[in-house]
């Protein structure tokens, strides 16, 4: 069997971009001249282009509905971000459709398939990267924004953070506070973009300042993972005679379930015990002492993520013969100290 032609391959054959194809497809012929009506049309019938299933569940009717497909909406990340993005979608007469997947592979496709028939026009999500193929199928036929976690799927936009950079000033900014080993606890990697990022922003800090690197694994729905970690900090404190140690969390969710067995320690805090996480848990500041975060864009990336969807939607590239770049942001994030590691 050859291989399938898809709108890319038309689109490039034609000299325009998917969007315009699509838009020809779905009887959309608004800003679109009759000579690349009749390009589209000759390239079609060369190749044999036939509209996917995606395609075809895509009616020209506008539902002026987007939605955002997060792994946990209680996340402390997941909050801030669908709210600044419901703001600017609102605000443009869209409204948002919220699913979320608990991570699990098998349920956001189900859930994407499920919102494919309700003719969302776009949609943003936060996937675990195991359905880049049903991905790259849908951002041929409506935009599709990758947020958080930058997987490398073929059409997709993608917003995320600076996690590797920041990772390492956060590692760095304890051993500057004179923390003299820092112990890194982490989920599974399990090839997410994020989780592998910071890993290795801990890493390169370590490398920086010659120190090893002590990186502790733990599963969330573990608490006994969570113990163990305790007591491996412990353990080192005992080992290292009770030099200064710092105990750095990759989220802070990490960080919500390790801190009450962490305070239980005979080590003082910030003094012999430091604390810091990625991500600013919203009790960060209602703790004593104040915990030190990376604090994420969260909701400059829920604007971005909504200004983005809202140019593709509307077409503003559709007067255009040239194919639109898919478009890859990166904002940053940065340290905010607390008394845990002062």
């Amino acid at each position: 069997m050859g291989k399938r032609v898809t709108i890319q391959d038309v689109a490039d054959r034609a000299g325009v971009s998917i969007t315009t194809v699509s838009r020809y497809v779905n009887g959309r012929y608004e800003s679109m001249s009759e000579k690349t009506r009749e390009r589209i049309r000759a390239v079609i019938e060369e190749l044999g282009y036939r509209p996917n299933a995606l395609a075809q569940g895509l009616k020209a009717s506008r539902t002026k509905s987007i939605a955002a497909v997060v792994v946990n909406m209680s996340y402390p990340f997941c909050v801030g971000f669908l709210r600044s993005l419901s703001l600017i979608l609102t605000q443009s007469g869209y409204h948002l459709i919220v699913s979320e997947t608990g991570g699990d592979a098998a349920i956001e496709r189900d859930v994407v398939q499920s919102l494919l028939a309700q003719r969302v026009e776009a949609m943003v999500l936060q996937t675990g990267g195991e359905n880049g193929d049903l991905l790259a199928a849908m951002a041929e036929q409506m935009p599709v924004v990758l947020v958080d976690r930058a997987f490398a799927i073929e059409g997709t936009h993608t917003i995320a953070t600076n996690n590797r950079e920041a990772s390492r000033e956060m590692a760095l900014h304890l051993f500057n506070r004179g923390y003299r080993h820092v112990v890194y606890v982490t989920e599974d990697e399990a090839g997410i973009p994020t989780r592998v990022e910071r890993l290795q922003g801990y890493e390169d800090a370590c490398v920086a300042r010659k120190a090893d690197a002590t990186v502790v694994h733990v599963n969330r729905q573990n608490v006994g993972t969570m113990e163990r970690a305790a007591r491996a900090v412990r353990e080192m404190a005992e080992a290292h005679k009770g030099e200064p140690i710092a105990v750095y969390t990759a989220n802070g969710l990490i960080m919500m379930q390790l801190y009450r067995l962490l305070r239980q320690l005979p080590l003082t805090v910030p003094g012999k015990l430091g604390m810091a996480t990625f991500d600013e848990p919203d009790w960060a500041q209602l703790v004593d002492p104040t915990l030190t975060c990376v604090r994420q864009p969260v909701e400059e990336m829920g604007a971005e993520a909504g200004r983005l969807l809202l140019k593709r939607v509307n077409g503003s590239e559709a007067a255009s013969d040239e194919p639109a770049e898919a478009a890859h942001i990166i904002l940053p994030s940065h340290i905010v100290p607390g008394g845990s590691t002062l």
